[in-house]
Parts: C-alpha cells; structure tokens; sequence
C-alpha cells in the first residue's frame, strides 16, 4: 500500500495541483484515494509526475478506485482485445486541438479522465485546461440567471455516422443502436462539492433548445469566448514522459496543443459519469416543465 502524507502543490490559483509522493502503480489505501478526490473535486486537474513505470493494467486498476471504468470510447478503438478499456491517443491518427469536454453527446458524460504520457515530443503538444466553474462565477449576474434556465443540445454528426456504419456502439455498457442528440443543461451543478459551472463545448454542443439559430450561436460564442479567452480561468501543462493527469471532466474544458511535428502517443482510461444535472434539473426534466416532450433519446 502507498504510504506517507500527500505533497499537494497549487498550479494556478483556480485551477490544477500536481501531486508528488505517490506511485500510482500500487493500491493507494482508503485513505489516500479520500484525500486525491478531495484535491481533484477543489484543484480539478491532478498531475503526477513520474508514472514512466505503469502499465495499461496498473493505470486501469488506478482509475477504479475513484469510480467505475467505461469503454475506452463509445467509437475510437481500444488499445488492444486485452485492454478494452484504454483509449491510445496516437498524433499520427488522432489529434484534439479544440476545446471540449469529453463524450458530451452521451446522456452521461465522463465523470473524468485519467491520462498516461507515453511519447512527447521535444517541445509542444501542452495541453490546457479551463475551470467552468470559475468562468460561470465571472459571468454578469442578469447572464447567469439566464443560463441557469437553459438547456443545450449536444450532438456529434460525424460520429454518428460512424455508428450507423459500424451498426451501434456501446456505452456504460449498453448496445446503442444509433447516436441521437441529447439535452444537457447548460449550468451543471457539481454532485460533490455543489458548484455551479457552465456545461457546454465548442466540440458537442449544437444549440440552446428554444433558440433561433441567430440566438443561440450568439449566446454559445460568447460563453466560449468568455470561457477560453480569460486566462485567469485556464492553466497549461508541459507533458514530460511518464506524467499521469487526472481531469474532472464535469467542470473543465481542454485543449490538446497542435505545435509539434513529432510522435505524440497517450493512454486515456476514463470513469463512468452520471447524468448532468442543473438549477433545473436534467435537460430532459427542464423540458418538461415548460411542457415539451423531450425530443431526443433517453
């Protein structure tokens, strides 16, 4: 068992902690898994430093302490038949430089993510991060009353037509037969800490129901303005080989930094998240208490 008091080191002020003294290869003990969700739920992203040793199956068997470990993704490959449940990132094939927040086409989301730097390049390929939280507390308040009413469709086309092809796709594992569009609200209370922050991606979300097309894109470029044009509210990791992030995924945004020409591989194990849950309720539940069936897929 790992033993010894956590050195939890502030990035930022808002956002990001690494952590040392840990080696996240052998059971951490009911202890020391309390106190990393408790740095991770505050900080939001955790960084341990010098994880060069852990395997697929050590960085999965990490991930479960903190949850239940889903499909490495409802439509990208797994590593290999033995580990189903590791995503490979590899920048010959894969890249992320935009800003998101992972699988928000699902009706339940990630809770986080846990990610393993295997190769890096010499210099580039950062990735950054933002505190929604933070960035839904700086919003005017006649701009956060409004978005604690409303709720967005998130939707992936491209996607979908890969499930289609592939004939479904499987999530929290259920068989999903075709990839709908989904409700979320666009303010999520945090389930653990009670925080509000806004919910909502450049990636995934398609509109805010109720809008005309003119009003919701203009609502959804300012909040991703706001949320990604502050710096105050954002940090940015230099990856070293070995490095272990931890990201909740329900109150963050990143970004995967596309400046390198260089091999860039990372595994991605990720937790199995609930149903995103606002001032209002669901999506599904915000709907129908103006009266609207919900139009998408349960």
């Amino acid at each position: 068992m790992a033993t010894g008091t956590l050195d939890i080191r502030p990035v930022t002020p808002h956002i990001g902690a690494e952590v040392h003294g840990l080696d996240l290869s052998v059971p951490l003990g009911e202890d020391t898994v309390a106190e990393v969700r408790a740095a991770l739920v505050d900080r939001l992203v955790l960084f341990f430093p010098g994880q060069d040793h852990l395997t697929p199956d050590e960085h999965e068997a990490f991930a479960s302490q903190f949850g239940e470990v889903t499909e490495a993704h409802p439509i990208l490959p797994a590593l290999d038949e033995d580990h189903p449940k590791v995503l490979p990132l590899d920048s010959r094939f894969n890249k992320a430089a935009f800003w998101h927040s992972d699988v928000t086409f699902m009706n339940t989301p990630p809770m986080g993510s846990i990610l393993h730097a295997k190769v890096m390049p010499e210099l580039g390929g950062d990735t950054l991060w933002v505190n929604l939280q933070a960035a839904y507390a700086a919003l005017a308040e006649p701009l956060r009353d409004m978005c604690d009413r409303l709720t967005a469709i998130h939707w992936d086309p491209s996607f979908a037509a890969e499930i289609d092809a592939a004939g479904g796709c499987t999530w929290d594992g259920k068989h999903i037969s075709k990839l709908r569009p989904v409700v979320h609200p666009v303010v999520r209370i945090h389930p653990e800490n009670g925080r509000k922050g806004l919910f909502v991606n450049a990636n995934f979300t398609h509109s805010i129901f109720g809008m005309s097309p003119i009003e919701s894109d203009g609502l959804l470029q300012t909040l991703y303005r706001h949320c990604t044009q502050t710096p105050e509210f954002a940090m940015r990791h230099r990856w070293a080989a070995g490095d272990v992030a931890f990201w909740d995924n329900r109150a963050t945004l990143h970004y995967a930094s596309d400046d390198y020409h260089e091999l860039r591989v990372v595994h991605r194990v990720t937790l199995r998240g609930d149903r995103p849950f606002g001032p209002q309720g669901t999506g599904t539940e915000a709907l129908a208490k103006v009266g609207i069936p919900s139009l998408v897929a349960s």
